[in-house]
């Protein structure tokens, strides 16, 4: 009986799988079918019984009703006649009972899958019966049925034990009362509109019942509707509903139309938009002698939107080199950058640095007295700076992060000193100076700024820091926002 599990549960599984039917619940199958019967080789050796010896032919006839969509109750009873164990003939009548699924395959053909119960009688020279189960697999090509059976008969006989019989039949079978509902039901377009009162509109429908066209009838609540379908909003604003039905099997669909109330008056024109100012950006910048500095106008208009704006003059202090909005100093100084565009004018600041930093090229690791490259670095730079004697210097000592912070921070101010040390002999005095500070390691180079070439020194030096941190500026400009000195190690 275990087999017997197996098989339905496996039938089942596959019924919740199916895909729609092709038969519809209430059909009724007839049909008649020529079978083929292989018995089991241990049949032939129950001489007491006079069992069947050798393969035979039959027929028979099938009956079947369709529960549910394509699942079938079948049931099935041939005849057939052959040589019996011993000697002697042997009529055979199997009967059949069970479900059958049809797997749809196209729009006239099917997949047969079913379980069974079998009855067994054998007759004439032979009185014997017995009873097991079964499993069915075919195929249906329109009227033109074939399937293969199997027959499990598990009784114990001390004879021949359990055995199987395999069959074939082939046959044709006549399903009537097959009205397929699986495509039944009614389609209404569009399924909601909004109108207005008065306004027309028209709504198509489609119906089918048992696989055909069918026609539908139209019903609407909130206006009218045509028996073609058009529906005309009625005064009354709010939401209705049209309805087609079919009237042979009630199956309806629905559409909302949604009336709206009167439109209220348009409302007045808005007040024409106009430009209110410029704005010049960037507002503050800050680079060296010889950087350039590209400025860019925003209109802002009376209703809160911004334009670009191209049709404007710029003006500069500074004699600067300029090209279209870019400008390019070669003073130090501050200088201010004046645009003026449809009438408007906005202004910038623009700080122009002099600036040299002697890099940690100059100076060696963990050290704080130049080279002799330093020095002729240096010498060069007090060159430079000796062209703006009225130009006031800020000297700022940096170190790299190797060491502890307070280390560092020694370390930055005696860098600075002896750069401020060495501009003394250079000519730069100290009256030229007017802020000296160390800063540690608190103010490093940021990495997307150090040029790869640098980074590549470093590595083949094998430098245990980052020589470009190791440096000292000497700028014309003012600091950073929020920059902070660390403490000056003979001030503690």
């Amino acid at each position: 009986m275990r087999c017997s599990g197996k098989l339905l549960l496996a039938l089942s599984g596959m019924l919740v799988a199916a895909p729609v039917a092709a038969q519809s619940g209430g059909a009724v199958e007839i049909g008649v079918f020529g079978r083929f019967t292989k018995y089991s080789d241990s049949l032939g050796t129950d001489i007491l019984r006079k069992l069947p010896a050798e393969n035979g032919w039959g027929g028979g006839f099938r009956l079947g009703i369709f529960l549910l969509r394509n699942l079938a109750l079948e049931g099935d009873v041939s005849y057939g006649e052959v040589d019996a164990a011993g000697g002697g003939r042997v009529n055979h009548i199997p009967i059949h009972a069970g479900l059958t699924y049809n797997f749809p395959i196209g729009g006239k053909s099917a997949f047969l899958l079913g379980a069974r119960y079998v009855r067994n009688n054998y007759g004439e020279d032979a009185d014997f019966q017995d009873n097991g189960i079964g499993g069915v697999a075919g195929f249906r090509f329109g009227p033109l049925r074939i399937e293969g059976t199997i027959d499990y008969m598990p009784k114990d006989d001390p004879e021949h034990g359990s055995y199987r019989n395999l069959g074939a039949n082939a046959g044709l079978s006549l399903i009537l009362n097959n009205c397929n509902k699986s495509a039944d039901g009614v389609t209404l377009a569009p399924t909601s509109v909004t109108l207005n009162p008065g306004e027309r509109t028209t709504f198509t429908a489609t119906a089918m019942r048992c696989g055909k066209d069918s026609p539908v009838t139209f019903s609407a609540t909130g206006g009218t509707i045509t028996e073609a379908g058009e529906y005309t909003a009625g005064a009354s604003p709010g939401s209705f509903q049209v309805t087609a039905t079919e009237p042979k099997s009630g199956l309806s669909s629905n559409a909302t139309v949604v009336i709206r109330e009167p439109p209220p008056p348009p409302p007045p024109p808005p007040p024409p938009v106009t430009l209110t100012r410029i704005e010049l950006v960037p507002e503050r910048a800050s680079v060296k002698i010889g950087e350039s500095v590209t400025f860019q106008v925003t209109g802002i208009n009376s209703d809160g939107t911004n334009r670009s704006m191209t049709n404007c003059t710029y003006t500069a202090t500074g004699n600067p080199t300029q090209s279209g909005g870019t400008f390019t100093w070669s003073q130090p100084g501050n200088y201010t950058v004046t645009v003026t565009c449809d009438g408007m004018t906005d202004t910038s600041n623009v700080e122009v640095r002099l600036e040299i930093v002697i890099f940690g090229a100059n100076f060696a690791f963990d050290r704080d007295q130049l080279t002799a490259s330093g020095l002729d670095t240096l010498r060069a730079a007090a060159d430079s700076l000796k062209k703006y004697p009225g130009v006031m210097l800020r000297l700022g000592g940096h170190a790299d992060f190797v060491g502890s912070d307070a280390y560092n921070c020694n370390l930055s101010w005696r860098r600075v000193r002896t750069v401020q040390a060495a501009l003394r002999r250079f000519g730069i005095g100290d009256d030229r100076v007017n802020l000296v500070e160390g800063f540690g390691e608190a103010y490093p180079i940021p990495d997307d700024q150090v040029p790869e070439e640098w980074k590549r020194i470093n590595t083949e030096k094998r430098d245990p820091g980052k020589w470009w941190d190791r440096r000292v500026v000497i700028t014309s400009g003012e600091k950073a926002a929020g920059m902070v000195a660390c403490s000056d190690p003979r001030m503690r």
